[in-house]
């Protein structure tokens, strides 16, 4: 499930000052994604595998940002074979050294800059109802963009989960204007 949170900060917290760096994850960000999000109350933890394999197999449409040697941040996505023109952000995370500074937007911007993105016209993610950060986050875009936000039922508590989940609504952000 597709949620957002800023993760507990890292045991030792560097150099506040410090850039942060935006980059494509290889398959050595597995461990250090899966942590991150390990750290969130938030985000569903998948497997460690999971991870490297999203790090491995996605990491045209995912990006990582890292402040030295530690990662602060992560954003999965993946382009659904069946919608080539739709980016599918599956879980966002930003360590606390790394908030205040926008950077989950500056990460999803960073991936729909890069060449495996330029058929992408709309955005997807699921959200719950109460998750204000990333509603806010994907509001952020769609203003920025200037395109609509489309809302419906993805994942239904009672029907899918089993009523051990909220619901999750699908998101959906776009068209996107040509580039010119």
């Amino acid at each position: 499930m597709n949620t957002f949170q800023e993760a507990p900060a890292l045991q030792e917290r560097p150099d506040t000052n410090q850039d942060i760096q935006l980059r494509s994850p290889t398959a050595t960000d597995g461990a250090p994604v899966h942590n991150l999000i390990r750290k969130s109350a938030f985000l569903d933890d998948n497997s460690l595998y999971c991870y490297l394999a999203i790090c491995t197999h996605f990491s045209k449409t995912s990006v990582v940002a890292t402040m030295g040697d530690d990662l602060v941040g992560v954003v999965t996505a993946y382009i659904p074979p069946e919608q080539p023109d739709t980016l599918f952000v599956w879980q966002v995370a930003v360590d606390t050294v790394a908030q205040k500074r926008g950077l989950a937007s500056k990460m999803l911007n960073y991936i729909l800059e890069q060449n495996g993105c330029k058929s992408v016209q709309y955005v997807e993610t699921t959200v719950t109802k109460d998750n204000d950060a990333s509603r806010a986050m994907f509001a952020s875009l769609a203003r920025r963009r200037n395109c609509n936000i489309d809302e419906s039922v993805m994942f239904d508590r009672e029907e899918h989960f089993l009523n051990l989940h909220d619901t999750e609504y699908k998101l959906r952000i776009g068209p996107f204007a040509a580039a010119e």
